[in-house]
């Protein structure tokens, strides 16, 4: 099946037991509540090429700081304390291990997990966003799918540089409010803020309702884009999807 049959994989996070979750992504001007509309979660499917990404199927997932060491360096929950799959993005594998990139400070971390606690997929989505030209851009392959205008962040809370990876999507309760209709976490956060509305500093890419402020430094450090740009994105971009921050 291609990537495109499984885009809405993860779309929407799973909330059990309550009926609102709030996240902390460093360029929203307020807390985000997100309302539970559908279940659905998942990982991209495998395709022919493409960069590899893996899924837990632990809930409590080791990561180890090499192959074969004895006792894991940390844990992280799967679920993720969103109710989103816990995915990674890998940067090689060797026999019975893969290295994968990790959505925690410091910007960058990586480690090992053993191929025995997680499934492999595979996406051919890459976002890349390009501070100094404002401009967010999507491909699939060697194909440019979208290119669009977005706000980054100001001189003093900067949208960081580097490799990172789509850690979930959120459908949000207000399609007119100040993230727009849909908001994806990446693996990434703030380099300058230690915490944002109680919350880790977590860089976004989501909507917004004043477009005006597009293509200039406005946010904390998420990206913003406009409502029909995220509406596309939402439907199209599974996650693990690798999201590169350049200055260009």
């Amino acid at each position: 099946m291609s990537d495109r049959r499984h885009v809405f994989y993860g779309v929407i996070l799973l909330v059990i037991g309550v009926a609102f979750i709030v996240i902390g992504l460093s360029a929203c001007s307020a807390s985000l509540k997100v309302t539970n509309t559908d279940p659905t979660s998942g990982t991209p499917t495998p395709t022919a090429a493409g960069r590899t990404v893996v899924t837990a199927k632990v809930k409590s997932l080791p990561i180890f700081s090499k192959p074969f060491d004895a006792h894991p360096v940390q844990r992280l929950d799967h679920p993720n304390a969103d109710g989103a799959p816990l995915v990674f993005l890998t940067k090689g594998q060797q026999a019975g291990w893969y290295h994968v990139l990790l959505p925690v400070p410091p910007n960058g971390s990586t480690g090992w997990v053993r191929a025995s606690d997680v499934v492999p997929s595979s996406t051919q989505f890459r976002v890349e966003v390009r501070t100094r030209g404002h401009q967010l851009l999507v491909y699939r392959g060697g194909q440019r799918l979208l290119a669009t205008k977005a706000g980054i962040g100001t001189k003093d809370t900067p949208t960081p540089g580097g490799e990172y990876f789509i850690t979930e999507l959120i459908k949000t309760p207000d399609p007119g409010g100040p993230y727009g209709p849909y908001a994806y976490g990446i693996s990434g956060q703030s380099t300058v803020l230690k915490s944002f509305n109680g919350g880790p500093p977590v860089i976004g890419i989501h909507g917004t309702n004043d477009p005006a402020k597009l293509g200039h430094d406005v946010s904390h450090g998420c990206v913003r884009v406009d409502n029909v740009a995220i509406t596309k994105l939402a439907k199209l971009l599974p996650l693990g999807t690798p999201v590169d921050i350049i200055d260009g």
